[in-house]
């Protein structure tokens, strides 16, 4: 029998790829009202907006819609039925959502009420442990022994979290139990992946049972959705999901062609070129002789249950041409992939019955591996594949290479993916106290912060390290990348998003005394440097941007922010669109704050007659 083989993350990178390739039909949670759940309790309420620092015990909430609120108290602690539950139930599930949490709160996630992933406020934690956010809580037995009544947790591989009070993002893949005619469980549960703010932070964890906490200890096929509601306050924004279930295609009469030939353009095999032919069960490369100068084709008929838009995805190297009811999706001439690249992926409505495939691939370039694989899914079905699983081919592991910090700051230059583009005048700098960011040279522009391990280097020094580009390694918080500093005859006047070469001369870097490079450029005939570092306590990145002198003619504008919406928690401390980072201006400088509007965004600038400005950036 073949096995269907789930490679949602291998296909296409990621969770948050996958999902938005539509390959996932997700259905959004309605949140302007509580309809969505079964009698929930008056702790939980809709709210429209969430506000507060980093340091409050307790956010404030505006009247609206669109944000799930656990308004908690003290009296309702420790008490299970302020616990909230989804009207639907689900087994097999793809689940992602927004959520925050005040200072020192606490609450979590209950897969089929009972597999909890915790959601705590691990801010800047070091040693992660079963009860910081992301870890998959522990179950518990008070019959074993002092010490191990906690048994079966499984902690987040690394601090993915983010400051208090600002939203944070979180996907998982649930895989539930599975069980006989009889009642008998036959499979474990398992979270096939959980990322946390962009990082996977657990694959493939079974899960022995029920969780400590959970509505029940038993298992079930179906049940619904749970989140704590006794331990803390906690918001939640975009909750989307997707339940999925099994498909089963099934492959008639499959035939294939097996030639031996130096031709890419199926229209030139001939068939003197002709090894073999025959009849067989799956697709398979290894009906070839051959490492290259080949061609294969397959012709059969496939059974599709319902009538839906299915997606094929083919893995192979070479040439390609694919055809369903003798209508061409992919041309051999336009179709040209390697087997660890780009998959090719078409979409075609099929109604539910039998239908006509054709594919044929040829194969042409000895140094790139041959394999073939074929998947076919519906939305909300797991792949299934139409190979055998020895015509995968998983991809060798290169491994992580890893730039690590040796005691004082590292400066990486590198190509860097930044807003769906590739900048290549980027450098990135880390530091031992796990604070670091990503820079533009040709912007004097900060791109993103991050804490944790520094840069994956692997798509930079493996091999010829084509793409160039540096990975951080912990969860990134994108900043606008756009020049900080600009020249205005009016505060009304447009902000421009960059300034060419003529205008902004880069003039390199130089180290200051701890080693942290302070960068150097000239506009408009004016010197600027800009310096970051770690901020005193460790929790942020400071900024101090100084220019040599005043303009005769023009008003100084230092641009430190741009977003969706910015708003003052207090004095001199923003919010940045809505609630991503914390931007605090040191206090006591010769400058005006504003929050200009321009184009649908906001701008938060600073304006007057001062020639240094001081902020950090908290997240």
């Amino acid at each position: 029998m073949r096995k269907c083989i789930l490679i949602l993350y291998f296909l296409l990178g990621s969770l948050a790829i996958y999902a938005q390739n539509n390959i996932y039909s997700l259905t959004q949670l309605p949140l302007d009202n509580l309809s969505a759940f079964n009698a929930p309790p008056n702790n939980w309420q809709i709210v429209g907006k969430v506000k507060g620092s980093f340091n409050d015990p307790n956010l404030q909430t505006v009247a609206g819609t669109g944000i799930l609120a656990n308004l908690f108290s003290k009296d309702i602690q420790y008490k299970p039925e302020a616990n909230i539950f989804t009207n639907f139930s689900h087994g097999d599930m793809y689940l992602e959502l927004d959520f925050m949490l005040p200072q020192g709160s606490n609450s979590g996630i209950y897969f089929q009420s009972r597999y909890e992933i915790q959601l705590f406020d691990s801010w800047n934690t070091k040693k992660l442990e079963i009860k910081d956010c992301g870890s998959i809580y522990e179950r518990w037995d008070d019959k074993r022994p002092e010490g191990k009544k906690g048994f079966d947790g499984r902690t987040a591989r690394v601090n993915a979290s983010f400051a208090p009070a600002i939203w944070q993002h979180l996907e998982i893949l649930f895989q539930a139990p599975k069980f006989d005619a009889n009642g008998n469980k036959i499979t474990n549960a398992k979270f096939t992946k959980v990322v946390l703010n962009g990082v996977t932070i657990h694959e493939n964890v079974v899960l022995s049972g029920a969780t400590r906490a959970a509505v029940a200890n038993d298992e079930k096929s179906l049940a619904p959705l749970m989140i704590q509601g006794d331990h803390g306050q906690v918001f939640f924004k975009n909750i989307k999901y997707a339940l999925l279930g099994d498909l089963n295609v099934k492959i008639k009469d499959l035939e294939y062609e097996y030639y031996e030939t130096k031709e890419r353009d199926f229209n030139k095999i001939t068939e003197k070129q002709l090894i073999r032919k025959g009849k067989v069960e799956a697709f398979d490369y290894r009906l070839a002789d051959l490492q290259d100068k080949l061609s294969l084709k397959f012709t059969c008929k496939i059974e599709v249950p319902t009538t839906d838009n299915y997606t094929f995805t083919l893995m192979l190297t070479g040439n390609c041409n694919f055809k369903i009811d003798n209508k061409e999706l992919i041309p051999f001439d336009k179709s040209w992939t390697w087997f660890y690249g780009a998959p090719l992926i078409v979409h075609i409505p099929l109604s539910a019955g039998t239908h006509d495939l054709s594919m044929q691939f040829s194969k042409q370039d000895g140094w790139a591996p041959i394999g073939l694989a074929i998947f076919v899914q519906k939305p909300n079905s797991k792949p299934f594949a139409l190979h055998t699983i020895g015509s995968f081919l998983e991809k060798p592991q290169s491994g992580l290479i890893e730039s690590k910090i040796q005691g004082e700051p590292e400066i990486l230059r590198s190509f860097l993916q930044f807003d769906n583009q590739k900048k290549t005048h980027c450098v990135s700098v880390g530091d031992p106290k796990e604070i670091h960011y990503s820079y533009d040279l040709k912007q004097a522009s900060l791109l993103q912060v991050w804490k944790g391990k520094f840069l994956n280097m692997n798509e930079m020094w493996f091999e010829r390290g084509e793409p160039q580009i540096a990975q951080p390694l912990g969860a990134t918080i994108q900043i606008f990348g756009k020049t900080p500093l600009i020249f205005v005859n009016n505060l009304s006047d447009d902000l421009p998003d960059s300034l060419d070469a003529k205008a902004l001369i880069y003039k390199g870097y130089i180290l200051n005394e701890k080693h942290y490079p302070t960068f150097r450029y000239e506009l408009e005939n004016i010197s600027f440097t800009d310096d970051l570092f770690p901020n005193q306590d460790g929790k942020g990145l400071a900024r101090v941007l100084k220019i040599s002198s005043l303009p005769s003619a023009k008003k100084v504008i230092f641009r430190l922010a741009e977003g969706g919406a910015i708003q003052e928690i207090s004095k001199n401390l923003y919010a940045i669109n809505d609630q991503q980072y914390f931007l605090q201006v040191h206090e006591n400088q010769d400058f005006n704050l504003l929050i200009k509007q321009q184009n649908g965004k906001q701008f938060l600038i600073a304006e007057g007659q001062g020639t240094e400005i001081k902020y950090a950036i908290i997240w």
